[in-house]
């Protein structure tokens, strides 16, 4: 029975409140896109539930929202609890008679706190969501600025500010996202980045593209020997399918940039498509985690 009634405090209280804050702030930032161990969940859930919880004690005890509706079943709260206390503990003699209704009117009193404990935890995601989502429009080094990269974006993954116009201000919220990916084996790809998977540990496993294309560089090669280059936008080759999935062990280098939907076809330079392409490693590694 103790094993029973602490696993539902635990949930309760603890797993259920976070998983609403986190349902409800998911809204602007994808849950996938959080980075956490199993302990730092927990220690999440708790750091969430803190002002709530005290909120939530105040609303109970000093105002009538902790008196409404009034409840009879089970004689007093103060006794009801009791009962349930001496119930689970060995050598305690309860009546029988009187465990049903403490534990019902012991439920009724925790189900009242847990209804404003969920709700205002819903309401913390809200507002923490609304806050970040002009994350882009807070000015540089700003006290609002810095406590959301200590707090709320701590345990967001850095791919999610990388790969999204999140951190760009909301004039630019429109603009889509382009890859230039570089793989090991020296073939140009280009798209419209849509999507990324992690791995476990928060490492990029891999990007989706869409609209994706090849660079054709061996006719580019063969074209420059022969005297005959035609435009370098020419040699792009269209890839069939609805999306393309990169995985990111085959990745060398990449260039994003951030343009307006409707210039994604905008020619290509000599200076990503030289004679000499510098290979660097990828995926960019947070040695802090």
């Amino acid at each position: 029975m103790i094993a029973l009634l602490t696993g539902f405090l635990l949930v309760a209280y603890l797993l259920a409140p976070g998983a609403i804050y986190r349902l409800i702030f998911s809204f602007y930032i994808p849950a996938k896109r959080f980075v956490r161990s199993r302990t730092e969940e927990v220690v999440f859930s708790a750091l969430v539930t803190l002002l709530p919880f005290a909120l939530s004690c105040l609303l109970l005890l000093g105002t009538p929202l902790g008196r409404t509706p009034t409840l009879a079943t089970g004689g007093s709260k103060r006794a009801a609890y009791a009962a349930v206390l001496n119930s689970v503990l060995p050598g305690s003699d309860v009546p029988t008679h009187q465990v049903p209704g403490a534990y019902l009117r012991s439920f009724e009193e925790q189900a009242r706190f847990l209804v404003w404990l969920w709700l205002l935890c819903g309401l913390e995601g809200w507002l923490a969501g609304r806050v970040i989502s002009h994350y882009g429009d807070m000015p540089a080094n700003s006290r609002l600025k810095r406590l959301c990269e200590k707090t709320l974006l701590l345990h967001v993954s850095e791919w999610q500010i990388l790969f999204t116009t999140f951190a760009l201000p909301s004039a630019d919220k429109h603009l889509a996202v382009v890859v230039d990916a570089l793989t090991t084996l020296e073939i140009l790809y280009r798209g419209k980045l849509t999507d990324w998977s992690l791995d476990a540990d928060g490492k990029l496993a891999g990007v989706y593209i869409t609209g994706a294309s090849r660079y054709a560089r061996e006719l580019l090669d063969r074209d420059r020997e022969a005297g005959a280059a035609a435009p370098l936008e020419e040699y792009w080759r269209p890839i069939p399918g609805a999306r393309l999935y990169l995985v990111a062990s085959t990745i060398a280098n990449y260039n994003l940039r951030y343009v307006d939907p409707t210039t994604l076809d905008e020619p290509l330079t000599d200076d990503l498509l030289g004679e000499d392409v510098i290979i660097t490693p990828l995926p960019i590694e947070d040695t802090e985690r």
